[in-house]
């Protein structure tokens, strides 16, 4: 237990020098909602625990008579006659409500009231309709009403975890109840009245924990990993349980007794994608919700003992007010039909659902989207809406208002052009590191993707299959390959070894094992690991590796070692490997900082490919775009294959970009992978970016040689100058927004940011001796700092695989400083 406890303590330290250095300079999207103290990562808190917006039934709540169904949907709580099978809307402004449950006596319904940046607890009287309101500046999430229905159970962020609390609608008493770390939600009321049951997740671990106000205990009731729709309802009479949990990509219902919690009934069959179960009034039925093919949620109901599911069909929407319809059409410059990421919003914020695909949110700006396929109707309130289409970060937002009258149909056309061709240019698009499912509320399939690649004007995907300690999400799927329309998805891995660093896969078809270690994993084996078998693996199965979102900060990291900036073993193995790949951009990292890393890089000699990746998730819900990471690559007149465009990807034939296309050429015709001589050259570049870029930098070795002046929003400009090249090294071009942007659209980065990957002087790999020896230098003070953290981490388990390698490419290093 000392070790743990050693363990533990180092990491805690780690993570706060991190996170303040963070607060200084990072260029990374940190948190959109109220930040909590104990989430490094805060996307996904609120990717997971928030609520999200859907066309179809979430959340279903039956109601005490056992003829009404409480339900969210298009951002409004309804209410359901399960007898017509009417739904009245009941809520109607701008904010997104959701997750309702009735009071015992059916006359109040309480929810979760989400305002974009914040969310609040409202308790509606239904009769009069007036609302009540518990927030507090921080997150709340998931009331539940008291047996006796005078207390409000919910969580809050207002300790900087989200701990329960507790409100007395009388008197307005508000207390806390528990202080568990990170996430306590999804209350429910036992039918004792006298206890508690709630989710509490932290680390690895999501438990259904019981706590009784009588003994004053808590205790947990059921313990899984991690578990993200580990959601639970109580039954109205008996000590029995439901609960969604997950094998593998699936999520299935199971009932358990609290009295004898080592038997679990599973009440689903197949492949099914349950969520969110609730009991009705007398305990018979448990109504849940479920995605159909294109990723809508149907209201669902299964009897409690067993049984075959069946849809509870809604036969009609009251929304209380009048409608029209909204035509939407996308075009490109020559009139053709095309897939584009479109925004809908009234002019009050109110955003508009997508109800023939999954809707999303951008994390960074807040704003909702999806993708739209040519054409669609939308029934919809009156009220004056914006549209916004883009298809990718290459055409400037197309934005359109529009009215929409009683009854009345509008119709509005996008025709949504590129400021920059690549194709024309000889250039094809790749992201390399996102993932198809990794737990969100939108279970995704390659087709998905591909919907997304039209979407972005992106042509290839490399989704990276990901374990969770037992799922074995996607696994089955790594090496698959789907394409349409001559766009390409091909699946790759991700081993997520920790503060060792992520590493990704590509070009494999089989699996790496073991998928996770780490001091602060789960420790289910030998824990003397090390990245190095990851790469040797690659190298046995044909296969290549890359060191994904690197560095958080836009400091140089090698000014600050000893809080851990880079990951522990990305130095060592960037020396040793014969061929390996630094994720440049990425949407939570910073580009300058990893900069700073690979100039060091290729300044000994070493060519590490500038890989792009956006690291997120086709089946979240709050996520950005594909290809808001990408990399653009020549291949010079072959036909697009996944092995091609790794193949010049690896080779560096072309730039990597959060937005801005970014080209560049050396002497008579050497473009970036390619090799020029030393002493006096003309350079050429072109720049186009739909956003404001105010930097551009011509780089030697490392070293800015020229700044030049950037371009406005929409503009392409063409550079021509003259560079004096050492006799060995590198030269590339880079550019950028100095300042952090809170809105990067069509990108979603928030620094728009490009680089070229670097043309070699006289031959590959050739180094400058000034540049090499004062790399190298630094390069062992990284493994140094990298040896210490990883000692202190570990405390006395041996990890000699890793202090081998630390030693070996220190040695390598201590060979170029003579």
């Amino acid at each position: 237990m000392r070790y743990l406890n050693s363990i533990l303590a180092s990491l805690a330290l780690t993570v706060v020098i991190q996170l303040l250095t963070l607060g200084i300079a990072s260029a990374q999207w940190y948190n959109h909602y109220a930040k909590l103290d104990d989430f490094g990562h805060h996307v996904y808190l609120e990717q997971h625990e928030l609520p999200i917006l859907a066309h179809g039934p979430t959340d279903p709540a039956p109601a005490p008579d056992g003829k009404h169904l409480a339900f969210a949907a298009r951002g409004w709580i309804w209410n359901l006659n399960l007898e017509t099978g009417t739904a009245a809307r009941l809520t109607k402004g701008p904010g997104i409500d959701s997750r309702p449950r009735w009071s015992p006596d059916g006359n109040k319904l309480t929810f979760v009231r989400d305002e974009g940046k914040n969310t609040a607890i409202i308790i509606r009287d239904l009769a009069s309709g007036e609302e009540k309101r518990i927030d507090t500046e921080t997150i709340e999430l998931d009331p539940e009403f008291s047996a006796d229905g005078e207390w409000i159970y919910y969580t809050s962020g207002k300790t900087g975890s989200l701990n329960l609390r507790r409100y007395h609608l009388s008197s307005t008493m508000d207390e806390p109840l528990t202080e568990l770390r990170q996430v306590e939600r999804n209350s429910r009321s036992l039918p004792d009245g006298n206890s508690l049951m709630y989710l509490h997740g932290s680390g690895a671990h999501r438990v259904l924990r019981i706590r009784n106000f009588e003994s004053n205990t808590d205790t947990i009731a059921l313990a899984q990993t991690l578990t993200y729709h580990l959601t639970a309802d109580s039954h109205p009479a008996q000590r029995l349980i439901v609960y969604s949990a997950p094998i593998d990509n699936d999520y299935h219902l199971w009932t358990m007794d609290l009295d004898d919690p080592r038997v679990k009934h599973r009440l689903t069959d197949g492949n099914p994608f349950a969520l969110t179960p609730a009991f009705s009034a007398d305990g018979e039925m448990i109504y849940f919700v479920e995605q159909d093919e294109k990723r809508q949620f149907r209201l669902m109901q299964i009897p409690t003992y067993g049984g075959v599911a069946e849809e509870v069909k809604i036969q009609n929407w009251d929304l209380g007010e009048t409608t029209g319809t909204l035509n939407v059409k996308v075009i490109d410059d020559s009139g053709q039909p095309i897939t584009a990421r479109i925004s809908i919003v009234r002019e009050d914020g109110y955003p508009v659902a997508s109800h023939e695909n999954a809707t999303y949110v951008d994390p960074q700006t807040g704003r909702h989207y999806f993708y739209l396929e040519g054409e669609s109707s939308f029934s919809i309130p009156v009220g004056n809406y914006q549209i916004t289409g883009v298809q990718g970060p290459m055409t400037p937002s197309v934005k359109s208002m529009v009215q929409i009258q009683d009854g009345q149909s509008s119709e509005v056309t996008l025709s949504i052009s590129a400021i920059w061709d690549a194709k024309a240019a000889g250039y094809v698009s790749a992201d390399h590191h996102v993932h198809l499912n990794g737990d969100g509320h939108h279970r995704a399939t390659h087709q998905d993707a591909l919907q997304a690649l039209e979407g972005e004007n992106l042509d290839l995907l490399a989704p990276m299959s990901w374990n969770r300690w037992e799922r074995r999400i996607d696994a089955s799927i790594i090496g698959k390959e789907t394409e349409r329309n001559g766009r390409i998805v091909a699946q790759g891995q991700e081993v997520r070894s920790h503060f060792h660093g992520h590493v990704s896969l590509m070009g494999t078809d089989k699996a790496y094992a073991p998928w996770f270690w780490g001091p602060n994993n789960p420790k289910l084996g030998d824990p003397d690991r090390s990245n190095g078998e990851v790469i040797d693996f690659a190298d046995q199965h044909d296969a290549f590796t890359t060191y994904v979102h690197p560095i958080e900060i836009d400091s140089d990291p090698f000014e600050q070692l000893e809080s851990g900036p880079i990951p522990i073993e990305l130095i060592s193995d960037a020396v040793l490997a014969n061929r390996i790949g630094l994720e440049m951009v990425c949407a939570w990292t910073s580009p300058l900082g990893n900069s700073h890393v690979w100039y060091r890089l290729l300044n000994i000699g070493r060519p590490v490919a500038a890989m792009s990746g956006t690291d997120m998730w086709v089946d979240f819900h709050r996520t950005m775009a594909v290809g808001t990471g990408r990399n653009y690559v020549r291949l010079e007149g072959a036909e697009m294959s996944t092995e091609d465009v790794l193949d010049a990807a690896m080779a560096g034939k072309g730039f990597v970009t959060t937005g801005p296309a970014l080209l560049f050429q050396v002497g008579e015709n050497a473009k970036p992978g390619d090799v020029v001589s030393s002493g006096k050259q003309d350079w050429s570049a072109t720049l186009a970016s739909t956003n404001d870029i105010d930097v551009v930098e011509l780089i030697v070795n490392g070293e800015i040689v020229e700044k030049l002046e950037g371009v406005k929003a929409g503009e392409t400009r063409e550079y021509q100058g003259k560079v004096n090249l050492p006799e060995g090294g590198w030269v590339a071009i880079r550019a950028y927004a100095s300042e952090i942007r809170e809105d990067s659209w069509p990108s979603m980065h928030a620094r728009p940011f490009a680089h070229s990957s670097p043309i070699w002087i006289e031959s590959i790999g050739s180094t400058d001796p000034a540049s090499k020896k004062a790399a190298a230098a630094d390069l062992i003070r990284a493994i140094d700092a990298s040896e210490k953290i990883a000692r202190e981490a570990y405390g006395e388990i041996e990890m000699n695989r890793m202090m081998n390698r630390f030693e070996e490419a220190r040695k390598t290093l201590r060979n170029l400083l003579q």
